[in-house]
């Protein structure tokens, strides 16, 4: 192990922070964040409160994020291809709408059942691929590339997802990081398709306070579309607590005249241990607004759960349920979804 790098890092700990229980880095395998994972484990290891293991899977990340790089040279520091098989419930198949017959001026219009949202059992599989290059301290390029198809067998809809990243990711100074990023998403399903491209600029902080770690993000960005152009701003907080890792998030996006488009989005998510496995609990509400569809002024508001468990470390489920409120009839609905996903490493 490179000591310059842990010397830095055990440098940088306020010693009001460094008896940090082995609890918190233990926690820290819980969460999303790479730089809070670090944070939190860094901690454990310089008050000793670390198994080796956890020691060697930190030295791991201190290398994916480049603070183990030297020299002027570039230095690939991270290539990563994962495939996911998955067995599931789709709550939408075919990407229809959500009600068969809409109250519609006193009346009833029956929906084409060709364009009505199907459901029913998939199989399919996602390949996710990601390389980084260092080029300084804690500094790197980050490219991705992530696959995905299902099919429904007795029907045969199908849906086909795609998305592909560039973030040039650099550490500031201290624990203050810089993240500059460019994302291009495309999905497919029989009756609708989605396209969009996101830029974005994150500053990302991470602190402590008695008794827990965090990771408090802003983001600002532009959604950009085949029809219209959205600039948006979100704010994440990223937290680490005994037992717990936690997510809170909120993003503001601006109107866009004559185009329904979210406005807010927020969600909150927390993960623990049960049984020793990683169990996590998820909840997200969403608005949008801007557009009409029969004269009526359209407004959907949906929210959504969704539980998940690591039945074993190559194994997880998630169930979610997610209810859409519209002021159009059309689309409204309530959707259950199941996912059982195999982890599979191919480099």
């Amino acid at each position: 192990m490179k000591a310059a790098a842990l010397a830095a890092l055990v440098a940088a700990l306020p010693a009001a922070v460094l008896a940090q229980s082995y609890e918190l880095g233990r926690s820290g395998d819980l969460v999303v964040s790479e730089r809070l994972r670090i944070f939190a484990q860094g901690r454990a290891f310089a008050a000793e409160a670390s198994p080796w293991s956890r020691t060697l899977a930190l030295k791991s990340d201190l290398i994916a994020q480049g603070f183990f790089h030297e020299g002027p040279a570039p230095d690939w520091i991270l290539t990563e291809v994962t495939a996911r098989p998955t067995l599931g419930w789709s709550p939408n198949l075919n990407g229809g709408v959500g009600q068969r017959r809409i109250d519609f001026a006193g009346g009833w219009l029956e929906v084409d059942p060709a364009y009505v949202a199907k459901s029913g059992p998939t199989v399919g599989i996602a390949v996710e691929g990601e390389a980084r290059l260092a080029w300084g301290l804690g500094r790197f390029l980050e490219a991705e590339a992530d696959g995905a198809i299902s099919r429904a067998r007795e029907s045969g809809y199908e849906r086909r997802d795609r998305t592909l990243g560039l973030c040039s990711r650099n550490h500031l100074a201290g624990w203050s990081f810089l993240d500059l990023c460019l994302r291009e998403t495309k999905s497919s399903r029989s009756l609708s398709d989605f396209e969009q491209r996101e830029t974005s600029v994150q500053l990302a902080q991470l602190f402590a306070v008695p008794g827990s770690y965090h990771e408090v993000r802003l983001e600002l960005g532009e959604r950009r579309r085949p029809e219209f152009d959205q600039p948006y701003a979100g704010l994440e907080l990223h937290s680490v607590w005994s037992g717990l890792a936690t997510r809170v998030g909120l993003a503001l996006g601006r109107p866009v005249p004559g185009r329904s488009v979210e406005r807010v989005n927020a969600f909150t998510e927390a993960r623990w241990r049960m049984g020793g496995a990683a169990t996590g609990v998820a909840v997200w509400h969403s608005e949008a607004s801007g557009g009409q569809l029969f004269g009526i002024a359209q407004e959907d508001r949906s929210t959504g759960i969704a539980l998940f468990r690591q039945l074993t470390p190559r194994l997880d489920v998630t169930v979610s349920y997610e209810r859409t409120d519209s002021t159009v009839a059309l689309f409204r609905s309530d959707q259950i979804g199941l996912d059982l996903t195999w982890q599979i490493e191919l480099r």
